[in-house]
């Protein structure tokens, strides 16, 4: 199910926070928000509902155990185990056919069969919030939950359940016991306000940017002109933070109207200075969790600079891997490794640049990165590059035909860098006029939903 769908908006919502607000017993609000978390999720496929089921009860059961467990060895063992079974549905599901693909390919034979099974929708995030209870339950960080629905209750909350923001269970623990007796008056504007605008950024902006400069370039683009494969790149650097940090403010909206305050996970990306402070501010949930549980760990700032530019590099590497089983993901993350390492080493800096300068060339390297991310293949990406280049031409007849839809492109890159929902609420919520401009917004919204699109971080 979709947010953007009437069916999400008419239906689902409505009698979900219903029933859930006029229920006074807490446990019993905990079996309905699971309960409509699972419906919602199942609408996709009632199999993969069953298989997040199955998940769930294996970490709720072996973080009970880690925590039980007297001696060191056990509490590794069931620690392995969790981690065996989460990677382990990663791997089927999301890896196996790459792998085996990437094998056949090679060998003169094929010697790995494909599976061609269908990817889960939001696998990756949920099974990352599932590692990090384990994981934390194992540091003694958090204490193991006692009983099913208080666990399942954190990882199946269908507000971020399929792209995040990816949450740590000690972040949410207090909020979870101490759930509110009713919504409170002053969290529903800001709530509608949150889902409103999100709503605005992936109808009204990341997908209009889509239909008309991004996938038409990228479905074809062994013949582009420089025109236009400028406009798919740029395009797309707008397309995919509309739509992502559209999905992010919608979540914490309805987060907020299921009485619970998630973490930001954009905070102005487009304006950073340089690759360190792009991930700072770009999916901040996936990057601190990159950097707890798996930079942290390989050793962190603690080690020789080169095991240093090392660990950023092989973090990011698997960083662009969780994003998706394709030798493009491989190359972004390994470019993004590759531009942290050579930042934090002070081979890649240049402190004679004005902040607009340093922010101009970040920009340029996340927006070359991103080709990569979002073409189907490594020769569709280096297609797009030599048209940026200039190998095709200018294509100014491009730029005539496409006048509006640069336009809109020109305000989207105007506003990413400058203005966040977040921090527009404080301003925004003592003036009426602005409930009335918001209120037109959802209604245009709304005529554009006859074909609900999915959120590009779904496929993740």
């Amino acid at each position: 199910m979709l947010f953007n769908s009437h069916a999400f908006l008419f239906v689902f919502l409505p009698l979900t926070l219903l029933a859930y607000w006029r229920t006074e017993s807490r446990d019993l609000r905990k079996v309905i928000l699971v309960s409509a978390s699972y419906v919602f999720y199942g609408v996709w496929s009632i199999k993969f509902a069953f298989l997040m089921l199955a998940t769930t009860s294996v970490d709720y059961w072996t973080a009970t155990q880690i925590e039980d467990a007297t001696k060191q060895t056990a509490r590794r063992f069931w620690l392995a185990l969790s981690l065996a079974c989460n990677l382990g549905v990663l791997g089927v599901f999301k890896y196996y056919d790459f792998v085996a693909g990437s094998i056949n390919d090679v060998v003169a034979q094929p010697l790995l069969p494909l599976l061609h099974v269908a990817l889960p929708i939001g696998i990756s995030f949920y099974t990352f919030e599932s590692m990090s209870y384990t994981i934390d339950v194992y540091r003694r960080e958090v204490t193991a939950l006692r009983r099913f629905i208080d666990y399942a209750h954190f990882v199946t909350m269908f507000p971020r359940l399929v792209a995040g923001p990816i949450v740590r269970y000690r972040d949410m623990a207090e909020q979870i016991r101490t759930l509110p007796a009713r919504l409170a008056p002053e969290v529903l504007p800001e709530a509608l306000h949150l889902f409103t605008l999100g709503l605005a950024k992936k109808v009204l902006i990341a997908d209009l940017l889509a239909s008309k400069l991004v996938d038409p370039a990228f479905h074809s683009p062994g013949a582009l002109t420089a025109s236009e494969g400028w406009a798919a790149a740029l395009g797309y650097t707008a397309q995919l933070y509309f739509d992502f940090s559209g999905y992010s403010d919608m979540a914490v909206g309805l987060a907020l109207l299921v009485g619970f305050r998630l973490p930001r996970n954009f905070n102005l990306p487009y304006a950073a200075e340089n690759v360190s402070d792009f991930w700072r501010r770009w999916h901040i949930s996936l990057s601190t969790w990159l950097r707890d549980y798996l930079y942290i760990p390989l050793g962190g700032n603690r080690v020789p600079p080169w095991r240093r530019h090392l660990n950023l590099f092989l973090t990011m590497l698997l960083g662009g891997l969780w994003h998706g089983a394709n030798w493009t993901f491989v190359i972004w993350g390994a470019y993004h490794g590759l531009a942290l390492a050579l930042y934090n080493g002070k081979l890649a800096r240049a402190a004679w640049l004005p902040r607009w300068g340093a922010i101009a060339v970040t920009f340029i390297v996340v927006v070359f990165g991103w080709v990569m991310f979002r073409a189907a293949s490594v020769g569709d990406a280096l297609s797009v590059y030599r048209a940026m280049l200039g190998a095709g031409g200018l294509g100014a007849t491009y730029l005539r035909s496409h006048v509006t839809w640069l336009c809109l492109l020109s305000v989207a890159l105007f506003v990413a860098p400058r203005f966040d929902t977040t921090d527009l609420w404080p301003r925004m919520r003592t003036r009426w006029h602005w409930a009335a401009i918001e209120a037109v917004v959802f209604v245009l919204c709304l005529s554009r939903l006859t074909v609900p699109s999915p959120f590009l971080y779904f496929q993740f």
